[in-house]
């Protein structure tokens, strides 16, 4: 026999601490299966009609203020947060906050999937450089990259054992970059409208420095130069886009280098080899930015690609 209050206990004590409150009758379905991605965790949760909240007090109990990115699989649910409110679908994404209160309305059973960014790492990778350094609560119809990223979650969640560490690191590194380019896309729709001129320039732009970021000698100047605009319009039109010249340079050599360094492949080449292939002139450097940059040595992340699968980082 279902036990519906040890049911109703696991709920509150899932992925973040909250309230709950029975609908027609108590619950007698939940699980809660958590599936590590490098920094990230993803959540596949499915449950019976019931109503969860996300209160202060919880917030102040167990102190997460991970940013969330949901995506329903089977039916929909109501969800408040401040002033926004909104039902979810299949096939739309959801991005909200843990640090502010909420509350979920499952109307009906419900299969969910629920993504948690770390806050900071948030801020720094998907917010970027934006004014106010929030975002507001909100759902993303089915539409341009929204399927994408609804579809590796989905992926993602059906994997039946543990990922290897590199898997988890490039998984992550994906969803980080979408989220990021989902999030903007509502933006650059507006921008585009009036600003369709200066948005074919920064397209031309990117392409240039796409085409020539392994190039060591490769400067905010030297793309100024090459794009016929000055450096004052150059920082202007990037920090529109929320991120500075110098840091896309320098991390998309970083991404390039690790793509190598997880590339069976390339196993002949020194390390500093790919540091110098990637456009960069000190190895040391290059060792302690990628460590930063991605939580692990150049190194150990080679290396990672052959070692017997442990089930942990």
């Amino acid at each position: 026999m279902v036990d519906s209050d040890a049911l109703q206990d696991s709920v509150r004590k899932a992925h973040v601490t909250v309230g709950t409150e029975v609908r027609d009758r108590p619950i007698q379905n939940f699980s809660c299966r958590e599936l590590r991605l490098a920094k990230l965790e993803l959540f596949d949760i499915t449950i019976d009609p019931i109503v969860i909240c996300r209160r202060a007090e919880d917030i102040a109990q167990d102190h997460i203020d991970d940013y969330l990115l949901s995506t329903q699989l089977q039916g929909t649910v109501l969800i408040k947060q401040g002033e926004c409110e909104f039902t979810q679908h299949p096939g739309s994404l959801v991005v909200m906050s843990a640090g502010e209160p909420y509350s979920i309305i499952h109307t009906q059973p419900s299969h969910r999937l629920i993504l948690h960014f770390p806050a900071a790492l948030f801020r720094e990778r998907v917010l970027g450089n934006q004014k106010d350094g929030v975002v507001r609560p909100r759902m993303m119809p089915p539409g341009g990259l929204v399927p994408v990223v609804c579809g590796m979650l989905r992926a993602i969640a059906l994997e039946a054992g543990e990922l290897k560490l590199p898997e988890q690191y490039t998984l992550a590194e994906s969803l980080l970059e979408l989220t990021a380019a989902v999030l903007r896309s509502e933006a650059d729709e507006e921008y585009e409208k009036h600003h369709s001129r200066q948005s074919a320039l920064f397209r031309r732009i990117l392409e240039y420095m796409e085409a020539n970021f392994m190039d060591a000698e490769m400067t905010p100047e030297k793309v100024a130069r090459a794009n016929g605009i000055s450096m004052r319009y150059l920082h202007s039109l990037f920090f529109q886009a929320g991120i500075s010249v110098s840091k896309w340079l320098w991390d998309r050599r970083l991404r390039a280098a690790r793509d190598d360094l997880l590339d069976p492949k390339l196993r002949h080449m020194r390390v500093s080899e790919i540091a110098f292939r990637r456009g960069f002139n000190d190895p040391a450097h290059f060792s302690r930015s990628f460590r930063k940059r991605f939580d692990v040595s150049p190194c150990k992340l080679r290396q990672a690609v052959d070692m017997p699968h442990t089930g942990s980082e």
